[in-house]
């Protein structure tokens, strides 16, 4: 079904616009496929609580889950009841060796199960902990993160959501990229814009600290090394700077945007590259602009992130700041609005592959059944192999026992003989040389003892 909506359009003679389709439809959600799951065989008969008591016990004991206990487990979810207790099973298996047979399925209904119970915060901490939990988005499951998002106006979340995409260096999707570019520009935009909560320091807890002259020292432990490793920032992962990564993430999906719209992959790598700091390569860029376009609201939004540089004394910054001052005689400036260039490539890629993603989506959940299907009928089959092989190595140590009983009398000398080969005889230890015992002289008078005066 497509959503239909209306609204003022400045720049459209009139003042309404056409109606047009906005984001994901509907039918992206292929919530029938997906709700399949909870009547197959498997699924159906499965109780969560006595699920969770078990994988639980099994961990403690043996320290191992099979790969297909933690799918079971996170595509029975159908509320918030057990949603943290997955992300910490998860978290405990990846400390396993069973992790590489990790299903899809497993992180795609953890992702799921985060935004339909708006747990959006909770979500950017997995992705982000990727050592930790392993999660990452496909196409399909960003776009669910990014639409849901996007609709409900949480653009920090949805700017952070494509800032991790940008790390995984993967926009080939329209989609995505469209989404992910629309997600980026409102949040770049908002004069309020936050600091990405899950890059933030964390905070002393309430009455550790009440003042500098009060705080006392932590007690240093120091430990003996063979060597210190140098210090290595490699300007990808160990950015903790939201504006940063929201610069590379514009340098990345310009990048992307380069064949398809070179004007919104112009703007894009400009705004990138001033937002990320890289002075030297955005003066580059802009004299490769020249007879290019450039837009009018792109410029202001590299005025005001100049604006907020902290070391305004710098060298490249003067000098980049200089250039843009003077690019308007350089390049053409439009008008337009940006934001209504981004949205006509979301609608343009929406319409051109969401039926083809919906149904390829619908076909990939029912191979997921079957292949939970097909696991769980393996790991049965393994269970009923070695419990068979431990009843036969336990049958035969019996008949083995019982042998000895009826052969008893026959075999009794080799018995003996093995009774005998298996005692263990220590050697004598050695507590010194002994002392001769100490004789008493029976005839001897011990002397007077005279007072003196």
């Amino acid at each position: 079904m497509l959503k239909i909506f209306t609204h003022r359009n400045r720049y459209v003679a009139g003042g309404l616009s056409l109606a047009k389709r906005t984001f994901l439809s509907d039918a992206y959600q292929c919530r029938d496929a997906w709700n399949a799951r909870l009547a197959t065989p498997i699924l159906e008969k499965i109780n969560l609580e006595t699920l969770y008591y078990d994988l639980e016990q099994r961990f403690q004991q043996k320290q191992k889950i099979s790969a297909i206990d933690i799918d079971i487990y996170a595509n029975k979810l159908v509320d918030d009841t057990h949603i943290e207790e997955v992300a910490d099973f998860l978290y405990k298996f990846r400390l396993t060796e069973e992790t590489s047979n990790t299903l899809d399925s497993t992180h795609h209904a953890l992702v799921r199960n985060y935004l339909d119970n708006k747990c959006y915060g909770q979500l950017i901490d997995v992705l982000n902990n990727r050592i930790g939990y392993g999660v990452y988005l496909d196409d399909y499951s960003a776009n669910l993160t990014l639409d849901q998002l996007i609709k409900e106006k949480e653009f920090r979340y949805a700017a952070r959501v494509a800032t991790l995409l940008a790390l995984q260096e993967d926009f080939s999707n329209p989609i995505t990229r469209a989404l992910a570019l629309y997600s980026c520009y409102r949040y770049a935009k908002a004069p309020d814009a936050e600091h990405f909560e899950d890059l933030t320091p964390a905070e002393p807890q309430a009455g550790e600290v009440e003042g500098q002259n009060k705080k006392k020292k932590k007690e240093e432990i120091k430990v003996r090394v063979k060597f210190l490793r140098n210090e290595f920032f490699d300007d990808h992962f160990d950015l903790t700077d939201s504006q940063l990564l929201l610069g590379k993430t514009f340098v990345e999906l310009g990048r992307n945007y380069d064949g398809a719209s070179s004007i919104i992959g112009t703007n894009c790598r400009l705004l990138g590259l001033t937002m990320y700091k890289k002075y030297d390569q955005a003066m580059a860029f802009v004299k490769q602009l020249e007879g290019k376009e450039l837009n009018e609201e792109v410029l202001q939004m590299m005025r005001s992130a100049l604006e907020k540089e902290s070391n305004k004394e710098d060298e490249k910054y003067m000098n980049f700041c200089a250039m843009v001052d003077k690019i308007e005689a350089s390049v053409k400036l439009s008008k337009d609005s940006f934001e209504k260039l981004i949205l006509e490539q979301v609608n343009k890629s929406v319409g051109a592959l969401e039926k083809q993603q919906i149904e390829s989506q619908a076909k990939l959940y029912t191979d997921w059944c079957n292949l939970r299907q097909q696991r769980l009928d393996e790991e049965l089959n393994r269970m009923q192999r070695a419990k068979r092989l431990k009843d036969m190595e336990q049958l035969a140590i019996d008949m083995e026992k019982e042998e000895q009983k009826l052969w008893f009398f026959e075999n009794e000398d080799k018995i003996d003989l093995e009774i005998d080969s298996k005692r263990v005889y220590y050697p004598k230890r050695w507590f010194g040389k002994k002392k001769k015992p100490r004789t008493v002289d029976v005839d001897y008078v011990p002397p007077e003892v005279r007072q003196r005066n």
